[in-house]
């Protein structure tokens, strides 16, 4: 292993000395007092199935956290996003989780982390009905595939269950400091015995509205998200040993109005005077101005001149203004079938993962300020699907007291659409005095002729469509590991793993009108991509654990995003200074990652906690390249990096009621190469990712009346970070901590009610803030904001009835 990590770092000596100290006291306190103590620990009773099977999180060479289900009830975790704000290592700027310093760009959603509902590749985080999540830290690509080059998280549901009706939901209510409207969240299910000891259905399903606090005071719409989810298993337990679960879920996504803020101060806005002319083209002559605005007059106000200010009474920061609202929708339905034998001819254990999926989106994309500077409408209609079909099967043995443990599987993967003629239409505002302003003008082109020659419609102007859009991954896994008992130096496992992957792909795609390839906007083009590409990937540890609640573990694991291609360069980005640097197809990046790390339970066993340092080298970065002078995207393999930190996750019950929790992390991800692209120099550090993130919680239980009781106090900290290479004061988000507290009251064995207050001290903090453009003249292109929540409270009751 090149370049082995830690050979002479602070952080690996006080590893060390700490497995000594701790391997001490576990041999001196070995008494049956603290045997049966164990009931207290939380690392001991929590059991994961992090690498295909059964283990506590003390025998899993790897960085992981586990969260039970009552927890996710007591914290109030309706998406596995708030789990991810409490986790060590983590970020999440725009909702996607970040783990380990990987964000490889300036684009928020790099696709570094992949999640696994009940085994199947789904990326769905409603923790509605759930059983546990686990966080697994570090590449995973020998077991888990692409795409989990920073870690993978896996959601088990709660499955049905053979000899028991329960009717089972929750109801929540909520409100934020200075944002108009109240929050819902509603979940019912119901589990069925169908079939004695046989046949079980349990079905639930959630719906979930969210108002956001960002207002149009154009429009007046103020921001918000609707979701829910219905998903349904059928149980069949064909025999003792052997059952079949057939799943369907459906999930729907609406959002209406913008997710984020707007902070920029323009200046002036464009307007312009219209004068007959027969001989002008459609029929006007054309004359623009500007009008200017006071230079710290944020958009909203600057506008009020040539708009009415809507919704009097918005705060500042939650002002925005559009000529245009925006609006996302999409749906999925997704069909499963798990089978697992735990005694497949008397020879392993086999399991299967399959699934068939088929995603719709539709969506309008506001184009006014940004292609026609406010003085005219224009807008892209999106409208797009695909269908995707994965296979897992794996054995493992079947005894689990043998040394020699293994795990061999194949994994398939096939994403494909075709015929999609309206992926993406662009349209403007009709009528000769739009067609006169949008030719005089930077367009520079007769729109309307365009659009009734190209497209029979004058207000239409380009058209991108999918012929065929095609994706496979076929890989081969496995994984052995052999525990050696060494007497009374306890447990050596050593493990090894490979993956080998094969990849193809092909993508043809077609468009027409003022954005084509070639300088020919009325003529329709047609390019073809395509390509394959294979590999491995290895991972090996060594973990000893001298008793049963300590374990120190060294790792070494690989990972990968899996390469593809570009669409056709758009016309008006061919003079792009980035657009040279472009390629129709981008390979996978490799991920190493080198790791240390030790798990305890001493003090008695009450105190847990995990701990690991680590190093991953990252070549052949896949990242998004933004096109400012376009406004379109490539992607690219670009640059490499390394990142190093230190995790540290632990639980101390302070007495039988009073339990703690802290988590904190240092991460240092920097560039290692020039990277123009991106506007990245050697030495930069990562983007979206704090150097530092804390969390501590204290959980108190008591009785009331003779009932159970909880509060809860927790607190939240992250560190400064930028949200951009080649920086711009409006990308820098400065560090914030805020402070939570909850109740929780058992009013029967079926009902319980819990309140929930965040942000207690109504703390103003940036959670997220980008600048659109690298450009400081550029007063058009937005200053992206998004805020920590204000205080804001919510009331939720939990029941279940047999």
């Amino acid at each position: 292993m090149k370049n082995m990590p830690f050979k002479h770092t602070l952080l690996s000596t006080a590893i060390f000395a700490a497995i000594s100290s701790f391997s001490f006291q576990a041999h001196a306190q070995e008494t049956e007092a603290e045997i049966a103590a164990t009931e207290n620990s939380s690392i001991e009773k929590v059991t994961v199935t992090a690498r295909r099977k059964s283990e506590t999180l003390v025998e899993i060479p790897m960085a992981i956290s586990s969260v039970s289900a009552m927890e996710i009830a007591d914290r109030n975790y309706t998406s596995a996003t708030d789990l991810f704000r409490t986790l060590a290592g983590a970020a999440m700027p725009r909702g996607q989780l970040i783990l380990r310093g990987l964000s490889g760009g300036n684009d928020t959603t790099p696709d570094t982390t992949a999640t696994f509902v009940d085994d199947i590749p789904f990326v769905f985080n409603n923790l509605s009905d759930v059983e546990r999540v686990e966080v697994l830290r570090g590449p995973q690509g020998t077991l888990y595939g692409s795409n989990a080059i920073g870690g993978t998280v896996r959601i088990i549901t709660k499955k049905p269950v053979l000899d028991e009706f329960e009717l089972f939901g929750s109801m929540q209510a909520g409100a934020e400091q200075d944002v108009d409207g109240y929050d819902s969240n509603i979940s019912l299910g119901v589990n069925i015995p169908l079939v004695d000891e046989t046949l079980a259905l349990r079905v639930n399903g959630n719906l979930e509205h969210d108002v956001l606090p960002f207002v149009n005071m154009n429009s007046g719409l103020q921001s918000d998200i609707d979701r829910g989810f219905l998903r349904s298993q059928l149980l069949w337990q064909v025999a003792d040993d052997l059952n079949v679960i057939f799943g369907f879920a459906r999930t729907e996504y609406r959002d209406r109005g913008a997710a984020l803020g707007d902070r920029s101060k323009p200046g002036y806005y464009y307007d312009y005077n219209l004068t007959e002319n027969v001989d002008a083209p459609h029929g006007y002559d054309v004359e623009f101005f500007t009008v200017d605005c006071d230079p710290n007059a944020e958009r909203p106000a600057c506008m009020s001149g040539s708009a009415p200010i809507a919704k009097s009474g918005v705060p500042e920061k939650y002002q925005i203004w559009e000529r245009l609202d925006p609006w996302y929708e999409s749906s999925n339905n997704l069909y499963t079938l798990n089978i697992n034998d735990d005694n497949f001819f008397n020879f392993a254990s086999l399991a299967y993962a399959g699934s068939f999926r088929k995603f719709k989106t539709d969506s309008l994309d506001n184009w006014t300020r940004l292609d026609a500077d406010d003085m005219f409408l224009t807008w892209i209609i999106n409208d797009d699907y695909y269908e995707e079909t994965t296979h897992e099967l794996r054995f493992q043995n079947i005894d689990a007291t043998d040394p020699l443990s293994w795990t061999v599987g194949v994994f398939y993967d096939e994403v494909e659409s075709e015929n999609k003629p309206n992926l993406q239409n662009q349209y403007h505002e009709g009528g000769d005095r739009a067609a006169a302003i949008a030719y005089n003008w930077w367009w520079g082109i007769d729109v309307a002729a365009l659009g009734q020659e190209t497209f029979g419609n004058p207000q239409h102007n380009w058209n991108y469509g999918v012929i065929r859009d095609y994706y496979r991954e076929l890989a081969l896994f496995a994984d052995v590991a052999y525990t050696f008992d060494l007497g009374a130096g306890g447990e050596l496992e050593l493990n090894g793993g490979v993956r080998r992957f094969d990849l193809e792909d092909e993508f043809v795609d077609t468009d027409a009108g003022i954005w084509t390839t070639f300088y020919g906007p009325w003529e329709r083009q047609t390019s073809t991509t395509g390509g394959q590409e294979d590999g491995n990937r290895y991972k090996l540890s060594a973990s000893w654990r001298p008793q049963d609640n300590l374990s120190v573990y060294g790792l070494y694991s690989e990972g990968y995003r899996p390469g593809g291609n570009n669409g056709p360069l758009a016309g008006s980005c061919v003079d792009d200074p980035k657009a040279g640097e472009r390629k129709a197809r981008y390979t996978s990046d490799s991920i190493e990652n080198y790791e240390l790390g030790l798990k305890a339970s001493v003090l008695d066993r009450k105190f847990d906690f995990a701990a690991a340092v680590y190093q991953i080298d990252w070549t052949d970065i896949k990242t998004s390249i933004y096109m400012d002078t376009c406004g379109f995207s490539y992607t690219a393999n670009a640059g490499e990096a390394v990142s190093r930190g230190f995790e540290f996750e632990s639980t101390a019950y302070i007495t039988s009621d009073l339990k703690a929790t802290l988590n904190t992390s240092y991460t240092r991800s920097t560039i290692e190469k020039d990277n123009p692209a991106i506007g990245a120099e050697k030495g930069d550090d990562m983007t979206m990712v704090p150097e530092w993130n804390a969390y501590l919680a204290l959980d108190q239980g008591f009785e009331v009346f003779g009932k159970q009781a909880s509060v809860r106090a927790d607190w939240t900290y992250y560190g400064e970070y930028k949200t951009h290479f080649n920086t711009r004061p409006e990308d820098v988000v400065p560090s914030y901590n805020y402070f939570n507290v909850s109740g929780r009251y058992e009013v029967s064995d079926d009902v319980r009610l819990s309140v929930h207050l965040n942000n207690v001290f109504d703390k103003e903090a940036v959670k997220y803030k980008n600048a659109r453009s690298r450009s400081v003249d550029n007063t058009t292109a937005q200053q992206y904001i998004e805020y920590l929540e204000g205080r804001n409270i919510t009331i939720r009751m939990d029941y279940t009835f047999y």
